[in-house]
């Protein structure tokens, strides 16, 4: 059975002190090209189970797979570089943050689409009542953060919220509820997880104005060598597989999904069709030139990258589909 780790189990992990410069995994990477570690920003959920499918097929053709759960991406970022995984699903945020600071981090595919929802407490009926309320993001250089700002200054630029940090989705989601926080940006899975009644309501489907933005790429670590990239290569190619299991049957595919997240399928299924309904799972895992030039505007207008980083310097649209070469 495909193997977990938490990131906590990583000695080198836990005392990391890397620098973003000049600590890849090297020119060989110390992995085989035949085994793939897949690292993920935090706890897994309905959205990452294609991928985790994908990684359980590659163990039925000999692979030896396993995934982490890291508790932040920066620490997932010093893994990724430090060469304790070599594959990442991660958000572009953070792969370019990382790339400004020296490192050469590249985005190899697309691991899922934008499903990013903006709540708000009962009494938060648009963008502008967040003007003074308390208002909860993941941490400074996430991606999500990166949507939330964006949407504030879009449709309520005049607006000053107090902004507070809680770390994942489903945190956030919890914290809302219980009247700590005002508002929050969410993903579609943890709000549909819920039973909000009057407490708290969707405000934006961020889907419906950021849908040409990348969200969760999946990244290697180019200083890490070949076996990285092939590696990721193969995982696309089963990925693409996964993708059209349940966009075509997510009833069906609810079956892995829940064995994969140890729930219930009647509890998963409705997630899925909403996620499904969403949008959020790509027909494949190709990078699209288009949204990755519109993802380096979006952080280049939102000042979280300069004039520095470019397509061909964050992304390689050569290996989804050079495993079936």
């Amino acid at each position: 059975m495909i193997s977990k780790r938490a990131a906590s189990g990583i000695g080198l992990i836990a005392a990391a002190t890397l620098s973003l410069a000049g600590c890849g995994g090297g020119e060989d990477g110390g992995e085989d090209a035949q085994s793939i570690t897949l690292g993920f920003p935090g706890t897994i959920g309905p959205t990452d189970t294609p991928i985790i499918a994908a990684l359980q097929s590659l163990e039925e053709d000999g692979w030896d797979v396993e995934y982490i759960e890291f508790d932040s991406p920066d620490v997932q970022t010093q893994a990724l570089m430090g060469g304790d995984i070599n594959v990442a699903s991660m958000g572009p945020a953070t792969v370019m943050a990382a790339d400004e600071g020296g490192a050469e981090l590249t985005m190899v595919g697309n691991n899922n689409i934008l499903d990013y929802l903006i709540v708000g407490a009962s009494d938060v009926n648009s963008c502008a009542d967040f003007d003074g309320r308390t208002v909860a993001y993941h941490s400074e250089g996430s991606t999500s953060t990166a949507h939330l700002r964006r949407y504030l200054a879009d449709q309520c630029p005049e607006a000053e919220p107090e902004f507070v940090v809680i770390s994942g989705s489903s945190n956030r989601v919890t914290a809302l509820l219980d009247g700590q926080i005002d508002g929050t940006i969410v993903r579609v899975e943890d709000w549909m997880a819920v039973d909000a009644g009057g407490a708290a309501h969707i405000i934006d489907n961020l889907v419906e104005t950021q849908a040409d933005l990348l969200t969760q790429t999946i990244v290697v670590d180019r200083a890490a060598g070949d076996g990285a990239t092939e590696a990721a290569a193969a995982l696309l190619a089963a990925l693409d597989e996964q993708f059209a299991a349940v966009n075509d049957d997510p009833a069906a595919f609810a079956e892995t999904a829940a064995e994969i997240l140890g729930s219930d399928v009647d509890e998963v299924q409705p997630l899925l069709e909403a996620l499904v309904e969403n949008g959020t799972f790509p027909e494949t895992s190709e990078l699209d030139p288009a949204s990755v030039e519109a993802t380096i505007g979006f952080y280049r207008d939102a000042e979280v990258i300069g004039d520095e980083l470019s397509a061909e310097t964050v992304a390689d649209y050569d290996v989804a589909g050079s495993a079936a070469e």
